[in-house]
């Protein structure tokens, strides 16, 4: 196996651990599936940096274990413990439906994604292709849950998609501008929890619809 097939298998573990997500209602399952899912993209990271030689690629890689796979599942596991809500009770879209439109998605992604031109030097011809399944497959989550959390998760499945698609055809943006993009999710996801935190105080649920019962 040579190294740009090797890129594209672990591409396609990080695409199916996003599908995965969909097949799953339990939020502690959620975070722990979004740990791996992070942890397999740092590794494609690392192995691009490898093979294009390029050194901010390993920073890169460093900082996507430390923030996606340690340091955000940690936020979000304290958030479940204070929330205390392990279900997503009723989805818009139940489970099975919401895997069919799912295997659509990324079809119809493989499908688009052949007829872009990409100007200059591609990683591995796949990544593209799989990197905007994941931030459609992480869109289609945003939409279909009530739960934040679950909300949440898909949101970071979109910037994976965005990460893995911006490291696999530019090689990577430069260091000064991922450690502010790095900054910016991790801040994020903490201002999602703790907005969440306060969500289940007011109304005593971490479900969005009901948010529109909300008076002044």
């Amino acid at each position: 196996m040579n190294i740009t097939t090797f890129i594209e298998l672990l591409g396609s573990l990080v695409l199916f651990f996003a599908i995965f997500q969909v097949a799953t209602d339990r939020l502690n399952l959620s975070v722990k599936i979004y740990r791996v899912q992070s942890f397999f993209l740092a590794f494609s990271i690392l192995s691009i940096g490898i093979y294009s030689n390029y050194i901010d690629l390993y920073i890169t890689a460093f900082l996507t274990f430390l923030i996606k796979v340690i340091a955000i599942p940690y936020f979000l596991n304290k958030v479940m413990e204070k929330v205390k809500i392990e279900r997503e009770s009723k989805p818009f879209i139940n489970i099975t439906n919401s895997l069919i439109i799912t295997a659509f998605i990324v079809i119809f992604s493989f499908f688009i994604t052949r007829k872009v031109q990409i100007v200059g030097e591609i990683i591995a011809k796949n990544i593209f292709d799989i990197s905007i399944a994941i931030i459609l497959v992480g869109a289609f989550i945003m939409i279909t849950r009530k739960k934040a959390l679950n909300q949440i998760i898909g949101f970071l499945t979109i910037e994976n998609g965005i990460m893995l698609a911006g490291t696999s055809i530019t090689k990577g943006m430069p260091l000064i501008v991922e450690i502010g993009i790095f900054f910016d999710v991790f801040v994020g996801a903490l201002m999602s929890g703790i907005l969440i935190y306060q969500i289940r105080g007011t109304i005593e649920s971490i479900d969005t619809t009901k948010l529109s019962n909300l008076r002044e």
